[in-house]
């Protein structure tokens, strides 16, 4: 049909996360949030569930999309609830909730206990990022509110990265440490994961006992991974996104789409020119240097709908997205940016080797 094609390789997706669980010996949570990172997140679920321990998201609408592939296993919502009908979703669902302050624990230890229901947590510290999560003053009133909570089992204990620098990483994980001493003093046997993919390079002994595993399992490593890491992972892409040459043109007079060329040349000069059905509604930057593969051969910014190239064969299936790093090179950005918006408007076809 008309869309662009998102060919996504779920061996390769696949692979990667037994990679990550070779290099560190841990249990592995897949985090498939945002559709998997523009992937499609229930063919990454269905890819990855015989590979990892569980799965995370970040909403209670992204774990109910995927809950009847994951055979059960857990799911971990990052966002922590904020109303009774939240709670009760969470828990009639079998997901894990996060608490990241007191009010949150009792809000869920009240609705559980009204609804005579039972749920799983893991409690969400502060290690420096400042979104959600608890220092360690309120860790010990959390801790000590459901130490005995027949309706609320503490299961695990989680942080997140603010940055990936390793002296920043490594103060992180000792502040993350000394939180895990105080939950264990109220329960002894939670699973602690320090961060996302970035943490798998402190070590095996670093960060407790699973390892959160985002945009690695895509292909990519933070901007900041040193040489070093790449290459000892070897990871593998797992999307590559495609747009076809709809018509090759005469250019009679006028401009370029909307405009005249961005190139420093003269609109006579162009006699030729090409129509790619991609454009910036289907998740690319309007710019004419917008990171695409290819985009030295645009001839001006992207319409909504078409981008405008030197002339190009008829039918054609053009490589718009193979490296996402390449493209957050150009356009000022990171790659989970990139893989979560190129297939906004995608058809997917799904490779399994």
């Amino acid at each position: 049909m008309q869309k662009v094609k998102a060919k996504i390789h779920l061996g390769n997706i696949r692979r990667n996360a037994e990679k990550f669980r070779a290099l560190t010996g841990k249990k592995i949570c897949a985090v498939v949030k945002a559709n998997a990172y523009g992937h499609g997140a229930i063919a990454v679920v269905n890819a990855l569930e015989s590979v990892v321990d569980c799965f995370a998201v970040a909403l209670i609408e992204e774990g109910l999309e995927i809950r009847g592939v994951t055979c059960g296993k857990d799911i971990l919502v990052f966002t922590p609830p904020m109303t009774e009908e939240e709670c009760f979703v969470l828990a009639s669902n079998g997901f894990i909730a996060t608490v990241g302050d007191l009010r949150t624990a009792k809000l869920l230890s009240a609705v559980c206990k009204k609804y005579g229901t039972f749920i799983k947590v893991h409690v969400k510290v502060n290690t420096g990022m400042n979104r959600y999560g608890m220092n360690g003053s309120m860790l010990g009133k959390v801790c000590k509110f459901l130490q005995n909570d027949p309706f609320v089992s503490v299961e695990g204990i989680y942080t997140h990265l603010y940055d990936c620098s390793m002296e920043t990483a490594r103060k992180q994980e000792r502040l993350f440490l000394q939180f895990q001493r105080i939950a264990k003093r109220y329960f002894s046997s939670i699973v602690a994961h320090l961060g996302g993919t970035y943490a798998a390079f402190l070590g095996n002994e670093a960060g407790g006992d699973m390892l959160r595993v985002g945009i690695g399992l895509y292909g990519y490593l933070p901007t900041s991974t040193p040489q070093r890491f790449k290459e000892m992972l070897c990871l593998e892409k797992g999307m590559s996104v495609y747009a076809r040459v709809e018509t090759e043109r005469k250019v009679s007079f006028g401009g370029v789409g909307y405009g005249r060329p961005c190139l420093n040349k003269e609109i006579e000069a162009i006699q030729r020119l090409s129509v790619v059905r991609y454009g910036y509604a289907d998740g690319f930057l309007r710019q004419r240097k917008n990171g695409a593969f290819g985009w030295e051969r645009h001839l001006n910014n992207l319409c909504m709908d078409v981008c405008l190239t030197r002339k190009e064969r008829k039918g054609q299936w053009l490589p718009v997205l193979l490296d996402a790093d390449e493209t957050a090179k150009v356009t000022g950005t990171i790659s989970y940016e990139v893989l979560c918006a190129a297939t906004r408007r995608a058809e997917f076809v799904y490779d399994t080797e």
